[in-house]
């Protein structure tokens, strides 16, 4: 019996050790804008396939709480300590290591994949945790292969109709979700035409949008505030490198962005260095000053909304 093609992909993403195509390292928080990597030419795409697929059911009606605050895990109002928000990437596909992040000390914002099997359990098991969700969703990145994104990535030479359909799916298939950040997106991220049709969709859905930054002059940040969307772009990727000595440096970079803005958001993902170089530095926050936000609360601080407050 053959399997779906999308449970093929699933299990390779889940059985290599990829390391995500161009990944942005962080920029000192003086010099966000200074370039981040030469701007690589654009490999040939090839023609793309004919995809026949009715879309999901539209947005859900209006609610009078969008998703982003109904879904957010909630803070203690007027705290005066920098922030530090950390997103952890990739999740619901590595079971162990899902497992493992999940059993870090929270609130963290963990970014799921809509491709993982069992999400509304796995999810159910890090909200119990405290931990907030976003959907993670694939992209068109340089190295045009879905064995990196896993199936059916938003693209920049697909018709609208067909990435709306792949969008409104994977929406539908993570719940709960506070909003979405992009998976890959090394192309996609740079099309401004897909990047609105993606801040629109999440407009509709009440959600807020992630900019992952994995290439300079990313336009998901900037379509999505266009939109009206509640926004922000990451400011440090943690694991560039398995090296776990760049890894401990990246997180002094977070702490020191923290310092400087009055928050900081940072990505990382569920490998093993990563993973126990956060175990041992997640319990060093507090002591050093630090408070660990979800996304949504951070966004709404960059944004200058009033957070969801603890009760």
């Amino acid at each position: 019996m053959h399997l779906p093609r999308r449970a093929v992909l699933a299990s390779l993403l889940a059985a290599s050790t990829f390391s995500p195509s161009r990944r942005v390292p962080a920029q000192p928080a003086a010099d966000a804008t200074a370039p981040i990597d030469p701007d690589p030419v654009l490999p040939p795409l090839p023609a793309a396939p004919a995809v026949a697929a009715a879309p999901p059911a539209p947005p859900p009606a209006a609610s009078a709480i969008p998703a982003w605050r109904r879904f957010a895990v909630s803070v203690a109002a007027g705290d005066p300590r920098p922030k530090i928000a950390l997103v952890i990437d990739d999740m619901g596909v590595m079971r162990a290591r899902t497992t493992q992040a999940l059993d870090l000390p929270g609130p963290l914002t963990l970014a799921w994949f809509p491709f993982a099997p069992d999400l509304p359990e796995q999810m159910q098991a890090a909200a119990a945790r405290g931990h907030e969700a976003l959907l993670h969703m694939p992209m068109q990145s340089f190295s045009n292969s879905t064995l990196q994104t896993g199936p059916d990535p938003l693209r920049i030479d697909l018709p609208a109709e067909v990435n709306l359909a792949r969008l409104r799916a994977a929406m539908a298939a993570v719940p709960g979700v506070v909003g979405l950040n992009n998976h890959m997106g090394s192309v996609a991220t740079r099309d401004p035409a897909l990047m609105e049709l993606v801040a629109l969709q999440v407009r509709a859905h009440g959600m807020l949008f992630l900019d992952s930054v994995v290439v300079p002059h990313s336009l998901g940040l900037r379509q999505a505030e266009a939109a009206g969307v509640p926004a922000a772009g990451r400011d440090v990727f943690i694991d560039n490198t398995a090296n776990p000595g760049a890894i401990r440096t990246q997180l002094q970079e977070i702490e020191a962005t923290a310092r400087h803005l009055g928050y900081a958001i940072a990505i990382g993902h569920p490998r093993p260095h990563t993973l126990a170089a956060l175990a041992e530095w997640l319990p060093t926050l507090p002591g050093k000053g630090f408070v660990l936000w979800p996304i949504a609360a951070t966004v709404a601080l960059r944004n200058g909304i009033e957070p969801a407050a603890a009760v």
